[in-house]
């Protein structure tokens, strides 16, 4: 591949200008331990698939990981190598607010978004993204998770033109399967800490499975795995902290509550901890440490 980082760092400008934590010298590193050979990786599999096709790449990370600056750095390397991509989230394909409230009034236990998408739209999203031509439009929806009082809701849709050789699917519980052992749920574990939120868990768990059908188009999964996943009640606060200053943001318990019924649904210990081991759907899992950067990469 054709890229110096030390003469072609200038592309990252629009990186470091709106996120000023990432250094210079820190992505110089990671692109030689990480994003090159990653993206290596994602070409040879485009290559070997022989066809124009575009390449889904599922991106499986809890919240405040930092998949949304690695699509960013990915993006911008993948255009100077001569290659066009998108990314998006399975946040945008979230029940609108009027199909959640439906959901609610059959059960009153989804008191947050969670694993309440609408998979249907979804396939065909990245169905349509995958076989589209330069010329074809295909609409995505826009998610507004401030929207409805922090409800949140649909508020519009992005029109797509440009074919992509590569579309990045991410999301907070992508590729999350089914355990079969529900006595997991049993064992103690932070935010699984009364009789009904157990039952909770058990049963969005099941739920899962009507999930298959979307993590089967995946071509290639990277799992940004977190072994400490508690430190993103932390980063959570640290986000929120800015917002705080403002007259905004959560306080600490209610970040915790916010966190847990996350976790509720699909918990880190459990159905992510099984993914970043599960060799058969994780092409690639790479480790995080508590600062965010990158520990090691297991293929």
């Amino acid at each position: 591949m054709e890229f110096d980082p030390e003469k072609d760092l200038e592309i990252f400008r629009p990186v470091f200008g709106k996120r000023p934590e990432v250094s210079k010298e820190v992505l110089k590193q990671d692109l030689n331990r990480y994003y090159l050979p990653y993206i290596q990786k994602l070409i040879e599999v485009k290559q070997k698939k022989g066809n124009s096709i575009g390449l889904i790449v599922g991106v499986s990370a809890i919240q405040g990981t930092g998949k949304t600056t690695q699509g960013e750095i990915l993006e911008i390397l993948l255009k100077h190598l001569g290659h066009s991509s998108i990314s998006l989230s399975i946040d945008d394909h979230y029940l609108t607010h009027a199909e959640l409230n439906e959901l609610r009034q059959k059960d009153p236990r989804y008191i947050r978004r969670g694993v309440t998408h609408d998979i249907t739209l979804a396939i065909q999203n990245l169905k349509d993204l995958q076989v589209m031509q330069n010329g074809m439009e295909v609409k995505i929806p826009i998610y507004d998770k401030g929207a409805e009082s922090g409800d949140g809701d649909r508020v519009g849709w992005k029109s797509v033109t440009q074919k992509p050789d590569f579309i990045f699917y991410d999301g907070w519980m992508l590729g999350a399967r089914r355990v079969e052992d529900e006595s997991v749920f049993e064992s103690g574990l932070p935010a699984l800490d009364t009789p009904e939120h157990i039952q909770f868990a058990k049963d969005i768990n099941k739920k899962l499975d009507e999930y298959l059908s979307l993590w089967d188009l995946i071509e290639f999964m990277n799992v940004l795995y977190v072994p400490n996943y508690q430190i993103s009640l932390e980063w959570r606060d640290q986000a929120e902290e800015v917002l705080r200053k403002q007259g905004k943001g959560m306080s600490k318990e209610e970040i915790r509550e916010f966190v847990y019924y996350f976790w509720r649904s699909v918990h880190p210990a459990i159905q992510i901890k099984n993914l970043a081991h599960d060799s058969a759907h994780a092409q690639q899992v790479t480790v995080i440490n508590d600062d965010h950067s990158i520990k090691e990469v297991r293929n």
